[in-house]
């Protein structure tokens, strides 16, 4: 029940102030040794060697002088168990048994119904757990107790701690056990999710039959469901409780109980898929784990998580194989908004081999501290999501290089932190150069055209209107390497300039960075390439002589870029008009890669308005026919600036 919204009487709230004993609450948390009049110990909210935390039983309140927490029995176990203040009040209530009041009557009547039905489950609950215990200790259990011993390499310390037990393999044991010898009604138990109705004829058989149970608790340690292993490979392999009153898959992870303090400790939560991967880790010593219970991870186990942790960072270790991997998506897909908005710091740690943590932990020497060292390596999701999508795609090819990166554009555009997605685009763009053998790293010409393909690709996808469209590249169009001559004269006039006229050089790439332009041609791209590995800026190379005499000392067996050379050295008398005006002609060869870049814009907001539904579209077509008159007044303008 979500206590939070239902109006405390203040007279639950005055009785809980008066009757409740902090020292009797805080024991349960807090070794407590008797100083005079008062009890100290060591602070549960932060790491201490020597005891600060004292409570007075007179007053009722505890302090920290170390950290300075301090408060009532409501606000430890607010801050101990980040329970909400109605929470925490109804909580203490029940303990203590005080009468829970409202200000609403029917909302009293809800309550009083609510708290008599759960507290019978959890009555039935632990009465099946101890049922269960029993039977892994006798001659019939045997072979549960053998299994958990040695396949699972447990010590019977660990079976108690978990309090594992064994489901015997009969239709109705714990039905006769719970109903016909200790009397409760079959209804109650089956709302527990301990028995089922017959798929034919009438009566019950039991939910659990010849299988490992492992009780599931809350954060209070209380049983509210079971997860159970079969020992005779009947399917499914893991079978947990039903929902209950008590009990939600997707609201529950399992050790939450034992991990919650230790999550606080490390500022971190690791979540794994199974209940004996926990376990595994949990004996071992890292009890900073929780497992989800056969569903995906969701919003609701992540806010969970996040309040015991500052961070709010979680390391998800799923299985390393193709299931593990499709898990990891869906938990991804599930939390997706979580993630990209920064709320939760998700990390992906994948052990080698395809194995789960606790086949890790029984395959390698030193396991326990490798673990540890794997975590605190694990990457962010996006790192991990790259990788994968590199590993699983050659982007030396058109198809490969085409499919990272429209993925790169879909990964990037989901982030809100702008600083965080200028990083990302920046790396992706180092990736995709890097990859494709091209040197100069972020000062290379081929790095800033990936980048500025990138950037615009997802400003155009976070456009309102844009998001989930799945059109043709918008930079597939503006950077196609088509030979056109007008291109080509265009981005070979700014070349020329740039070699015969040093002077200019800063106002070139000035003109091209402010107008967000890149030579389309893959020659004319080369050149450009090359000519700022040489640094320009350099006194030695502000020759054109030089520049050139280099450029051709480093041309490569490519047909057109030698042909591009060759045309820059010879037959400039034929361009002495270039020479005598280049201020003049830059503009206007700037104008036209404009013009260019806004007319392949226009025709694809063209096309994609063909593509579209006038009656389910509306709004999508009147966005692209805005663009489209926008891209027409700045081509006017431009035409108008070239004619003058």
């Amino acid at each position: 029940m979500d206590w939070k919204n239902f109006r405390l009487h203040p007279d639950t709230i005055s009785q809980v102030n008066e009757r409740v004993d902090l020292i009797d609450l805080i024991s349960d948390y807090v070794v407590l040794r008797k100083r005079g009049k008062e009890f100290v110990g060591l602070c549960p909210f932060h790491e201490e060697k020597t005891p600060s935390f004292t409570v007075s039983p007179s007053k009722q309140v505890y302090h920290c002088f170390g950290c300075g927490a301090s408060g009532n029995a409501i606000k430890f176990l607010m801050e101990i168990n980040k329970m909400s203040f109605p929470e925490a009040v109804v909580y203490l209530a029940q303990r203590y048994q005080i009468p829970i009041k409202t200000l609403d009557l029917p909302e009293q009547r809800e309550i009083e119904k609510s708290l008599s039905l759960r507290e019978q489950l959890y009555e039935v609950l632990a009465l099946a757990n101890h049922f269960f215990e029993y039977n892994l200790q006798q001659e019939h259990g045997k072979h549960a107790l053998d299994y958990l011993l040695n396949i699972r390499g447990l010590t019977r310390e660990n079976i108690g701690q978990f309090r594992l037990g064994y489901a015997p393999d009969g239709w109705n044991s714990l039905y006769t056990y719970l109903v016909e010898i200790k009397g409760f009604p079959a209804l109650l138990v089956e709302k527990a999710g301990l028995i089922k109705k017959r798929s034919q004829g009438n009566g019950y058989v039991d939910y659990f039959r010849n299988r490992v149970t492992i009780p599931i608790m809350d954060r209070q340690g209380r049983i509210i469901g079971f997860g159970a292993r079969s020992l005779d490979g009947s399917e499914p392999k893991y079978l947990n409780s039903p929902d209950t009153e008590l009990f939600s898959k997707g609201e529950t992870l399992f050790a939450l109980n034992f991990a919650q303090s230790y999550i606080t400790r490390e500022n971190k939560a690791i979540v794994v898929e199974g209940y004996f991967d926990a376990i595994s880790l949990h004996c071992a010593g890292i009890k900073n784990v929780v497992a989800i219970l056969g569903t995906s991870l969701t919003e609701k186990h992540v806010k969970i998580l996040s309040r015991y942790t500052s961070s709010r960072e979680i390391i998800v270790n799923f299985d390393a194989d193709n299931a593990g991997y499709s898990a990891i998506e869906r938990a991804v897909n599930s939390v997706e908004k979580l993630i990209y908005s920064g709320f939760v710091k998700l990390r992906i740690l994948t052990l080698k081999d395809g194995k789960d943590a606790d086949e890790f932990l029984k395959s390698e020497s030193e396991a326990a501290g490798k673990y540890r060292e794997l975590v605190e390596k694990a990457p962010l999701w996006l790192d991990w999501q790259i990788s994968q999508l590199l590993s699983g795609n050659d982007i030396n090819n058109s198809d490969g290089y085409e499919t990272v990166f429209r993925s790169f554009v879909q990964l990037l555009s989901k982030i809100n932190n702008n600083a965080t997605r200028n990083y990302y685009l920046s790396y992706c763009a180092e990736i995709l150069s890097n990859r494709r053998g091209v040197v100069g790293g972020f000062n290379s010409e081929e790095y800033k055209l990936i980048y500025q393909n990138l950037k615009r690709a997802i400003e155009y996808q976070n456009k309102p209107n844009n998001r989930g469209t799945n059109p043709r590249d918008y930079d597939s169009l503006l950077y196609s390497t088509s030979p056109n001559q007008k291109t080509y004269q265009a981005e070979f006039t700014l070349l020329f300039i740039y070699i015969y006229c040093p002077e200019f050089r800063e106002e070139i790439e000035n003109l091209l960075d402010e107008k967000d332009l890149v030579f389309s041609l893959r020659h004319h791209r080369k050149i450009w390439q090359k000519i700022h590995q040489f640094n320009c800026s350099d006194e030695d190379l502000n020759g054109t002589n030089v520049l050139l005499s280099l450029l051709m000392g480093n041309q490569e067996e490519d047909t057109e870029y030698k042909q591009t050379i060759a045309s820059l050295l010879g037959g400039n008398e034929n361009r002495q008009h270039i020479l005598a005006s280049p201020s003049h002609y830059i503009k206007a060869s700037i104008a036209y890669l404009e013009m260019i870049k806004l007319e392949r814009y226009k025709q694809y907001c063209q096309e994609q308005i063909k593509e579209l539904s006038l009656e389910k579209d509306q709004e999508k077509i009147r966005y692209l026919s805005e663009e489209i008159m926008a891209v027409t007044r700045e081509l006017e303008k431009l035409k108008a600036a070239r004619r003058g």
